[in-house]
């Protein structure tokens, strides 16, 4: 199994070299899945499962040991030779090339392969594992008629139980794989005389790091990378590749002359001086025009590739959660309001649809004058449209709403104020800590979105084996926290 390309190992290859050959010889380096891999894994799994109703009824090959494809081998022959019409984990393998197709599907006298992607689009490295895939079947003695990109169809919208017909997407990319295969024969003999010689290939760093994917070996070859390197320089656009094939590591080392934008400058002086930059006059001007009572306001959301809620399409992003914290006028007390859906309502008919619970909630919360305060406005701004089209008899609120909205974000995104702590970045997780050192998410148990999303997520599907009181009290505590951390940047703002 060693020296067998699989798919996977094609794809590796095909990226880089170096890739491969540590997939196969060097698994040590590679680190643990990180939870959001593992996420990425079971929606994958997930989207496989509803892919096999699209054709139902089919035999399963896959192999009890992912380390043995003898079984599922022969069992794809046998099955084929029998007439069996639908086969999922197909597996086929010809001069130690392996490949296991999602559905092998027959339908009116032709051959169907189809590979199904968790995505809602066919993508270039799509196109590059399934023709390997072609070449496997083809040379193996089953050519398929034709070959299928089945991928999540992103118009889909919810309506009672999920129609995988609807769900997915059929791409035919016959055409593209066959005139991939002369590409396929020369890069399986290239990718196989590196596993082969077993001699790890020197391949230097470079944009293929993190193309078609992050690598997972970054961390081993990107090694003498220094912390405040050219490739954090911000809104870099190719300028940190220049200046590193120039032996330009580090911001401190960027010639005077190199042409940079004016936030890239007050980085680079930053990090060479330590200074610090406020532009007031923008900043007034920039916040003239708010008004009270200011609403500073968060959202939490859920963005599953399956819809779980009716009106809904795949990865859209649907609030269960909002943060308020409302200063009436300078000097007033500040006031807090929040929302948190029930994970049942989810998919209890007979309780209030959640974001129809949200919207009537949010009606009580906000008034109908003074400016809504968000970080990064156009998330908040684009959920609420959202809701206005699923909810028509409310887009004429909803839209008055959006059209409050003022964005914090703007100052540091433009480099208004900026501070070397910022570093590269201009979101909230890295203004506030550089404007405010002892405002801190580490004592939460809930401390950023993605673990919030998911926690939620985990209730509403019934996968959540904890604490579901507790845990309702710290997702809202995280929240909380955010639109805090926006009255602390505006506090700032608003003293100068």
């Amino acid at each position: 199994m060693s020296s067998t390309i699989s798919k996977s190992r094609f794809v590796s290859g095909m990226q880089c070299e170096k890739k491969l050959f540590f997939d196969v010889y060097r698994k040590d380096l590679k680190p643990a899945l990180s939870e959001e891999q593992k996420n990425v894994f079971n929606i994958g799994n997930l989207i496989g499962q509803l892919a096999q109703q699209r054709f139902p009824n089919g035999k399963d090959a896959s192999p009890e040991n992912y380390y043995d494809f003898s079984k599922a081998i022969a069992d794809t022959k046998n099955w084929i030779a029998t007439g069996v019409n639908t086969i999922y984990e197909a597996a086929f393998s010809e001069n130690d090339v392996l490949a296991a197709l999602d559905i092998l599907h027959h339908q009116n006298g032709e051959r169907w392969a189809i590979e199904v992607k968790s995505s809602t689009e066919v993508k270039e490295y799509h196109i590059t594992d399934a023709s390997l895939q072609y070449w496997v079947m083809s040379k193996s003695g089953f050519v398929p008629d034709r070959f299928f990109l089945m991928h999540v169809n992103a118009d889909y919208v919810k309506k009672g139980p999920i129609d995988p017909k609807e769900l997915f997407t059929l791409n035919d990319i016959t055409d593209q794989v066959i005139e991939k295969q002369p590409e396929v024969e020369i890069e399986l003999v290239r990718l196989k005389n590196i596993l082969v010689h077993q001699q790890e290939p020197i391949i230097e760093i470079g944009k293929h790091c993190n193309k078609p994917f992050t690598c997972d070996y970054m961390h081993h070859c990107w090694n003498h990378i220094p912390k405040n390197s050219v490739f954090n320089l911000s809104y870099a656009k190719g300028k940190d590749w220049k200046l590193y094939n120039k032996g330009i590591l580090e911001l401190s080392s960027i010639p005077e002359e190199f042409e940079l934008s004016h936030r890239q400058k007050l980085q680079v002086e930053g990090i060479k001086n330590n200074a610090s930059f406020i532009d007031k006059a923008a900043i007034k001007e920039f916040t003239k025009n708010w008004t009270y009572p200011l609403y500073f306001f968060d959202f939490e959301t859920v963005f599953p590739a399956i819809p779980i809620l009716d009106g809904t399409s795949p990865f859209q992003q649907v609030p269960f959660q909002y943060s308020l914290h409302i200063l009436e006028n300078e000097g007033a007390d500040l006031q807090h309001r929040e929302f948190l859906a029930s994970p049942t309502s989810f998919s209890n008919s007979k309780e209030i649809h959640p974001c129809l619970a949200l919207i009537n909630q949010l009606k009580k919360d906000i008034g109908s004058t003074g400016s809504i305060v968000a970080y990064n406005a156009g998330f908040e701004m684009g959920v609420l449209s959202d809701l206005g089209k699923m909810f028509s008899d409310e887009k004429e609120m909803i839209d008055r709403l959006i059209n409050r909205f003022v964005d914090l974000l703007i100052p540091f995104r433009n480099a208004w104020y900026y501070t070397p702590a910022m570093g590269k970045s201009a979101s909230i997780k890295s203004v506030l800590p550089a404007l405010a050192p002892a405002f801190s998410y580490d004592d939460l148990e809930i401390g950023n979105g993605g673990l919030a999303s998911d926690t939620f997520l985990s209730m509403i599907l019934n996968q959540f084996n904890g604490d579901v009181a507790l845990t309702r009290e710290h997702l809202l505590s995280y929240c909380k926290r955010d639109t805090e951390g926006m009255v602390v940047i505006w506090k700032i703002l608003d003293t100068l």
